[in-house]
């Protein structure tokens, strides 16, 4: 697979619809509300403000860590399984040829997850085995899956039939798709149930949730506008349901607690 085609009209169609004298400063008002193209460039607007937006999105969360001195209450897997995810799904739509605006807040995404990760190991001294162990993982595996070097698997045809398989072979490019969505379901959970355990969020970010959730709403409509793919959908769904968790919870619960509350709550147990 190398790329897949959209489910809208072209930007070339519409750019004929709206400019039928070939100016751009002579527009067709009677074509402005056709719907098709009218979603086209909703989508279009929609899409790159979320991948502008996003190159700032986790900067609330950096500067919180930083100027905590500390990663209280966050969870070390969801932040492995965030960064990883956003490896893998980078990996998966840019060699598919998918519009930039569909995806492109995953490279942003990546290099802040980065970042985040570098201050937990930081903050948690001693993980700098595991910093080091993590970067070469996830270089290997977008490398791996980015120029699908993955070969493929051969399933006996008595498993195909016996679970419902379509085919019997399960390419890279099968496996670049379904990881994204795998992750992407685990990625917040262990976040969300250690918040529930311990009764806050500690050093989580309201600013960073509530822009991931609202433009995880967004990214749903541009990706049923622009991405034929029912795995891109589900994931970021996905995202957007557990981010409204975690806003929920943080809003709920409120930042970490400070040593006498901790000590009374422990009081209260």
């Amino acid at each position: 697979r190398t790329s897949r085609g959209t489910k809208m009209a072209s930007i070339e169609t519409c750019a004929q619809l709206y400019f039928p004298s070939g100016s751009y400063f002579a527009p067709d008002p009677a074509a402005i509300f056709d719907k098709p193209c009218l979603k086209f460039a909703v989508s279009k607007v929609l899409g790159y403000s979320i991948v502008a937006g996003s190159a700032l999105v986790k900067l609330p969360q950096v500067v919180k860590i930083a100027r905590a001195g500390n990663v209280d209450g966050m969870s070390a897997t969801s932040i492995i399984l965030e960064l990883t995810s956003t490896v893998s799904s980078t990996m998966y739509m840019a060699p598919l040829g998918y519009a930039f605006s569909t995806w492109g807040e995953n490279i942003f995404l990546l290099i802040q997850n980065a970042l985040v990760f570098a201050l937990f190991c930081h903050y948690t001294r001693g993980l700098g085995a595991t910093f080091l162990l993590g970067t070469a993982a996830f270089t290997f595996m977008g490398y791996v899956l980015g120029f699908r070097l993955l070969p493929d698997i051969d399933v006996p045809a008595g498993v195909c039939s016996g679970i419902g398989l379509s085919r019997c072979r399960i390419t890279c490019a099968d496996v670049a798709g379904t990881l994204p969505l795998v992750l992407s379901l685990g990625s917040r959970l262990p976040q969300i149930a250690q918040n529930a355990r311990q009764g806050h969020t500690g050093q989580l970010a309201f600013a960073t949730y509530l822009l991931n959730t609202l433009g995880g709403f967004a990214r749903i409509f541009t990706t049923l506008q622009e991405v034929d793919d029912p795995l891109s959908l589900l994931q970021v769904i996905l995202n957007v349901l557990q981010n409204t968790v975690l806003l929920g919870q943080i809003i709920m619960y409120g930042g970490p607690k400070s040593a006498p509350d901790k000590a009374k709550q422990a009081k209260n147990l």
